[in-house]
């Protein structure tokens, strides 16, 4: 909460319980989905905007699995690239919030 208010933040957002990958996946949404890859041919500045917010997948320390990353594909998630650098988990969420916050604004 405490954080929320410095940000300027008008809503605490909400923490889900874990879900098994492919239920997340497979989920109903009008958000833009993104698969984070090292090796995609599509970075964030080439995405168009997204209308409402963004999905993001991050993979586990040694990537996803192929079955995977064809699972993602079949619900429409978009393999984009951060960089030239293989990101650790923890700060490629990070840097994946900064980099889309840059180039679209606060997206809720």
């Amino acid at each position: 909460i405490a954080a929320c208010e410095q940000s300027g933040r008008n809503f605490v957002p909400q923490v889900l319980a874990p879900k098994q990958l492919k239920d997340w996946a497979a989920e109903e949404t009008t958000e833009l989905k993104l698969n984070l890859h090292p090796r995609a041919k599509y970075s964030i500045n080439t995405l168009p905007e997204p209308k409402h917010g963004v999905r993001l997948l991050i993979g586990p320390e040694g990537g996803l699995s192929a079955d995977e990353i064809n699972m993602t594909e079949q619900f429409n998630f978009e393999e984009t690239l951060l960089g030239p650098r293989v990101l650790r988990t923890e700060t490629a969420a990070l840097t994946a919030i900064t980099a889309l916050q840059c180039r679209f604004g606060d997206l809720g």
